[in-house]
């Protein structure tokens, strides 16, 4: 996936006028992809857990907080079965994420009530 997205991010910046995005078809439970016109368009957001990862992203942002505060929102989804396996999985993958944060652009605080930037001329 994080290809797919670097190739829209690739054109985009070379001004090709089309991009492919994911669509989400949740009552069939299919992922799919859609046609966007973006010859109009001045930004395009690359959103997503790995992001930080992009090679053609200009700028990276990292929200420095884990699963938990959102914990609580994923079980009234219901999405999701929540036995120790999958909090152990989630726990890890925050341990991976996390490491994530060196390689960001700027930082957003945990309660999203503040942004660090660390690169100059930001």
């Amino acid at each position: 996936m994080l290809d797919f997205l670097d190739a829209n991010l690739r054109s985009f910046k070379r001004g090709e006028s089309a991009i492919y995005k994911p669509l989400v078809i949740y009552d069939k439970n299919r992922i799919t992809t859609e046609e966007m016109e973006a010859g109009d368009l001045l930004v395009l957001i690359a959103e997503g857990t790995y992001t930080t990862l992009l090679q053609f992203a200009d700028l990276r942002d990292f929200i420095d907080r884990d699963y938990r505060p959102t914990l609580e929102a994923r079980k009234r989804r219901a999405r999701d079965r929540f036995e120790p396996f999958f909090v152990d999985v989630l726990e890890r993958e925050h341990q991976i994420i996390s490491q994530h944060k060196a390689l960001a652009d700027m930082v957003v605080s945990s309660d999203l009530s503040g942004v660090e930037f660390r690169r100059e001329n930001q």
